[in-house]
């Protein structure tokens, strides 16, 4: 029951407990059914067809008031039931002479009545039902007593079946008593943790953008020769400031015409070339249209970061970028053939591979492969999956640098 709302626990675990009565109900009856089928063996003289025919409409009716669950179903079983009953006991009584044995189909047949219940699943309600049902069982085994004289049985374990189902019923109600008072505490620790897992995912999407926005942009800078800012990084930081002091970057990206993804791949391919980097593009960008709004945002922002370690650190002016599409997930790599890295030996406080393209892919589900050493260039295969939906997005401009 834990985890259910509090509103909806009690009905669950009665509704649980009322399915598993039903069950125990229709064993009852195999077992009885059974039961004779041996006898029969063990005396071929005893005719127990008529038996084994009367408890038929019992187990129809059983599946009747399990798929319908009203206080119609309940009634029609327990006077479908209570007739059945009766002849059952009739032949058992006729054809049965070992009293034990007897007695046993007797309680067998009326355990039925007792563990099926009624309509709903309300505690209380389960026990009248029940009560209501060993009663019935009573009056017809009294009565097929009395119709061929013999001697009047206890039916025991009918009796031990209503004192379970109290049983069982008190103790539901004792656990739903108790997991409605955990419930609350359980409900405000998961807000607590959903809550303080999406701030975590937010400050890390803010240290990735971060990165690859002034990071990038203070470093080339730096780089720069003496004298006025070069014109393209002067809009890009332009671009890349306006995007930090508002809060788009933060709200998932709208959905827009046929295309939307594949003009803000390209836009970013673009920005790299504008850097000096010679970007070759091979694939099927197209696929990157199926992938949902913030996939997109995410691997757009992570091919970037790609580039701009090529650009920086890779001392080529070279790379490639390919799209693939398996049918399940969308698979970008970037492949330069630089002085590639050991990335165990790579710092700390070196963000971009880490931060910006491994976690920012696995925050909506996929994949990130590296495969570099020094001397052999590097290669980078992202894959994402594709969404449920087959939409198009919209992805800002200056998302990568």
């Amino acid at each position: 029951m834990l985890g259910i709302p509090t509103h909806l626990a009690p009905r669950v675990n009665a509704w649980s407990t009322v399915r598993a009565f039903h069950a125990a109900a229709i064993g009852s009856l195999v077992a009885a059914a059974i039961t004779l089928v041996l006898f029969r063996i063990d005396d071929p003289r005893v005719g127990v067809v008529p038996a084994v025919v009367a408890l038929l409409p019992m187990l129809a009716m059983t599946a009747v008031h399990v798929q319908f669950s009203t206080r119609r179903s309940a009634v029609a079983f327990l006077a479908v039931g209570g007739v059945c009953a009766w002849w059952f006991s009739v032949v058992v009584l006729h054809e049965v002479p070992v009293p034990w044995v007897a007695s046993y189909l007797l309680s067998l047949v009326v355990v039925p009545l007792v563990l099926v219940g009624g309509a709903g699943a309300v505690p209380g309600r389960v026990v009248l039902w029940s009560v209501g049902g060993l009663l019935v069982g009573r009056v017809a085994t009294s009565l097929a007593t009395l119709q061929t004289g013999g001697p009047e049985h206890p039916l025991v374990l009918a009796w031990f079946t209503l004192a379970f189902v109290v049983a069982i019923v008190l103790v539901a109600g004792r656990t739903t008593r108790r997991s409605q008072r955990v419930q609350p505490e359980l409900l405000r620790s998961a807000r607590e943790e959903h809550a303080s897992a999406y701030r975590a995912g937010v400050e890390l999407e803010a240290s990735a953008v971060l990165h690859d926005t002034v990071l990038n942009h203070l470093g080339a800078i730096t780089l720069a020769a003496d004298g006025p800012m070069d014109a393209q990084l002067a809009r890009m930081v332009e671009s890349d400031v306006a995007m930090l002091t508002g809060s788009e970057w933060l709200a998932p990206a709208p959905e827009t015409d046929a295309g939307a993804a594949v003009d803000a791949f390209e836009h970013m391919l673009d920005q790299e070339r504008a850097e000096g980097l010679e970007v070759l593009m091979t694939g099927d960008p197209a696929a990157m249209d199926r992938l949902e709004p913030g996939t997109v945002t995410a691997l757009v922002r992570a091919v970037g970061q790609c580039l701009a370690n090529v650009r920086k650190h890779a001392g080529t002016d070279s790379a490639e970028v390919s799209v693939f599409d398996d049918g399940v997930a969308c698979t970008v790599m970037v492949v330069d053939d630089g002085r590639g890295f050991d990335e165990q030996q790579t710092g700390a406080d070196r963000m971009g591979l880490r931060n910006s393209v491994r976690e920012r892919i696995g925050r909506v589900g996929g994949d990130v492969q590296v495969w570099s050493s020094p001397g052999t260039g590097t290669s980078v295969m992202m894959t994402v999956p594709f969404g449920a939906r087959t939409g198009v997005v919209q992805v800002a401009d200056g998302v990568a640098s």
